[in-house]
């Protein structure tokens, strides 16, 4: 049964980057941003995220980002009220140009401690963008929309990408950032072809033995674990978002057997891939039940978390 599991896209422009929504959600059904970063910030109550292999209760104050693509659903059995920011990728005036290649973990549920002053400035960047956006004074902030965004951007490559998830220290210079999301970014593009250790060294003109060791400094530990959530990643849009057995789909990720492809999917995702595809069907046959605040109560409700929470604007 073919699941109709949509991609929703974003309105923005150069000049604003992002959109802003608050809701009261019951139920949204599974969906994806092709071009978007989605930040969900719980502003009252709670609300479960699922995304990929990640289950994430939010509770107030708790945020939590979607990278672009991944396909996900909320849902809460509470009254909440929680802030939806779509952050543009394609439309951003950044130096960045491999931000696509990236993969963020911005979670204030889990925050190390170098993340937790971080983490805060992003939650005040963002209910600062959100309050400027819904209560339509954008003109007073003027550019400096574009600058906390910027600022919003530096943050997330700096504290929250996965290449210093769990290694965040000096050595990540920008030789090894450059190194490591040209390796990253060649996966990616190339996920479906076979893909050797000693093909990358010597992309990278380095030895097997330093690209083993490079590797090992980043949260995927190594080259096999980088390629096989890659892989995984791009099966889970083929499982949710066609009716193509599990079969075809792992040869037409990269996978040279079903077998590894079963694996390496329940180490990620803690399940089978017919088990996920099952459980997103399930889900979906309950109806999507969420509502929309106006612009004007949306922003009242900002303001008031703003002035309660003593949270100073990042811009004026």
């Amino acid at each position: 049964m073919f699941m109709d599991i949509k991609e929703i896209l974003t309105e923005t422009s150069p000049d604003r980057p992002y959109q802003v929504s608050v809701q009261k959600i019951e139920r949204i059904h599974p969906h994806y941003h092709n071009s978007a970063l989605e930040l969900v910030f719980c502003l009252g109550g709670s609300v479960t995220v699922i995304s990929s292999h990640q289950r994430i209760v939010l509770n107030e104050g708790e945020m939590f980002t979607l990278d672009f693509g991944d396909i996900h659903y909320l849902y809460s059995d509470t009254d909440n009220t929680t802030l939806i920011f779509n952050l543009d990728l394609t439309v951003l005036r950044t130096p960045w140009d491999d931000l696509k290649y990236h993969f963020f973990t911005c979670e204030s549920c889990h925050c190390y401690p170098y993340q937790q002053k971080p983490m805060e400035q992003v939650k005040d960047i963002v209910l600062s963008l959100a309050y400027a956006a819904l209560s339509g004074s954008t003109d007073r902030y003027g550019k400096g929309d574009l600058r906390a965004v910027d600022r919003l951007i530096s943050l997330f490559i700096k504290y929250f990408c996965w290449l210093n998830y769990q290694y965040y220290d000096d050595y990540i210079n920008e030789n090894f950032y450059n190194r490591y999301y040209h390796i990253q970014g060649y996966c990616i593009e190339n996920f479906r072809e076979k893909i050797t250790v000693a093909q990358l060294a010597q992309m990278e003109h380095i030895s097997e033995n330093y690209l083993s060791q490079f590797m090992s400094k980043t949260a995927f530990y190594s080259y096999s674990q980088m390629i096989g959530y890659i892989r995984c990643y791009e099966a889970e849009h083929l499982l949710l978002l066609t009716d193509m057995p599990n079969y075809d789909i792992s040869y037409a990720c990269g996978f040279s057997d079903p077998k590894y492809f079963y694996k390496t999917f329940r180490q990620w995702w803690g399940c089978t891939p017919t088990e996920h595809r099952q459980s997103c069907r399930e889900y979906m046959k309950q109806p999507a039940s969420y509502d929309v605040l106006s612009d004007e109560a949306a922003a009242d409700f900002v303001r008031d978390y703003i002035t309660n929470h003593h949270i100073e604007k990042v811009f004026r």
